[in-house]
């Protein structure tokens, strides 16, 4: 377990290298989908920004109620839909309970509402669509952005 968690933070690590810590935006949800309800923690910056959209590296970790972690490093391509609405597509690896015999590729598409605007606080709507394994991964998520 800690082989596993220290391999991600270099890798993570690495990869936000070159970023300051002001570009790094964690956010808290309450999910519920096909894996259950629970709460994920999320970690994610600005890699670059091509003429339309974003492209940002994701770090996911989800606990449910159930007592199962979830984790999953993605980089996600996000493009504005409308004025707080983005949509985008991800593809990185699922790391379902943490174990590397488990790692496959995920696939994920996803949408986020920001309502900040609306409601005055950094809170979103969103959610998440994907193939890990194999299997369907969906899941509703209403959190906070620190």
């Amino acid at each position: 377990m800690r082989r596993i968690l220290g391999v991600l933070v270099v890798a993570f690590g690495l990869g936000l290298a070159q970023f300051s810590v002001e570009n790094l935006k964690p956010s808290l949800a309450v999910v519920g989908g096909t894996q259950g309800f629970g709460l994920e923690a999320s970690w994610h910056c600005q890699l670059f920004q091509p003429p339309v959209g974003e492209v940002r590296p994701a770090l996911d970790l989800a606990y449910n109620v159930n007592g199962n972690w979830n984790g999953a490093f993605l980089f996600r391509y996000l493009y504005p839909l409308a004025e707080g609405l983005k949509g985008g597509v991800g593809l990185g690896v699922a790391i379902p309970g943490f174990l590397f015999s488990n790692t496959s590729l995920y696939f994920r598409a996803d949408a986020e509402y920001d309502l900040k605007a609306t409601l005055g606080a950094p809170l979103f709507l969103g959610g998440d669509l994907g193939v890990a394994a194999g299997k369907l991964a969906a899941q509703l998520k209403v959190g906070y952005r620190f």
